[in-house]
């Protein structure tokens, strides 16, 4: 079952080999309609980029508790979230009750205190929150991130000329991408109750989900048949799927596949997924080359800023209280 998430070079088309992108878009095209999954080689991220990165989660989540706590996330998902802290509510496959079985810490583009939306007090803009003591966490992390902007920009544009696109149809759109890197740590699934996961069944909220592949197991993937997979664990590669705004924007062509985390490995497993998303002022709304008479759009343009604030409410037990408080 493992050869339904393909495995693509990416390589030619980052390094501007013609007819490169047209191929490897069919390709892109036909795991989009299957599995929403793939995975990318010769994507031009160093391993050492990546490398520090897992090891700067590692060395963050073994911080005392306490101080993690000193940098827990507030209004936005921005620093530590304990265990405990997140139920998906807001999946449609399965009935999640129980909060994952993980901690993270989330890392959002870097703005400086002057910054003009920091200044204006734009509510879905804040501060990265850095732990002092380890200076080399910003800056291992921030290295990741930088050096994996580009390659969310080629994947956006191959994702246009999958659906039919001009390579940079979506620019306009992601001039300002959304991005958070997402630092996760699983524990054992042994420690498990009923009805809980390291991260429960859902769908990505964002467009597109790059995923360095971890060193253990752990991420599973609903096939339209029912069946949970596991992409081909290739180290050194990415994992890419789709998202719910790409779902949005092909008209439902594209479907988020449904995936989740069990952590059966019997110890610490690391995670470091990479979101790219539309910029805040984006309309989202199908495009023309997904639409027709016989399939009209699917959904009303939507602010992508709105889709946001509605996610920070949802499945965040301490902004859920604190909205029913405030009510």
């Amino acid at each position: 079952m493992a050869d339904r998430i393909p495995v693509l070079d990416v390589g030619p088309l980052l390094s501007g080999v013609p007819g490169a992108r047209e191929g490897l878009a069919r390709a892109v095209a036909d795991t989009c309609v299957d599995t929403g999954f793939l995975v990318i080689t010769n994507h031009g991220i160093p391993q050492a980029l990546i490398n520090d990165c897992f090891a700067a989660a590692s060395d963050f989540f073994d911080l005392p508790e306490q101080r993690k706590l000193d940098l827990k996330v507030g209004d936005l998902n921005i620093g530590y979230l304990p265990y405990g802290a997140q139920i998906i509510r807001t999946s449609k496959i399965n009935n999640n009750t129980k909060p994952n079985l993980s901690e993270s810490f989330y890392i959002v583009t870097d703005k400086a205190p002057d910054d003009p939306e920091i200044v204006a007090g734009n509510p879905l803009y804040g501060l990265n929150r850095w732990p002092v003591e380890m200076p080399s966490f910003k800056a291992r992390t921030l290295a990741y991130f930088e050096a994996m902007r580009p390659l969310g920009r080629a994947m956006i544009s191959l994702v246009a000329a999958s659906l039919g696109l001009p390579a940079d149809y979506f620019d306009a759109d992601f001039r300002e991408p959304t991005i958070t890197l997402r630092l996760i740590r699983y524990p054992s699934h042994d420690g498990a109750e009923e009805n809980q996961f390291g991260f429960a069944p859902h769908i990505d909220t964002s467009f597109l989900t790059l995923l360095a592949q971890s060193a253990l197991p752990g991420l599973e993937v609903l096939t339209k048949e029912g069946d949970w997979i596991r992409p081909p664990a290739i180290p050194g590669t990415f994992v890419v799927n789709t998202g719910e705004m790409l779902s949005r924007y092909s008209n439902d062509r594209y479907k988020p596949t449904p995936h989740r985390v069990i952590n059966a490995s019997r110890s610490l497993r690391h995670a470091i997924p990479f979101f790219y998303g539309p910029s805040l002022d984006a309309i989202i709304q199908p495009v023309a080359t997904c639409v027709s008479e016989s399939d009209p759009a699917r959904y009303e343009p939507l602010l992508y800023a709105d889709h946001r604030r509605k996610l920070n409410l949802t499945n965040f037990d301490h902004r859920r209280k604190a909205a029913e408080q405030a009510a």
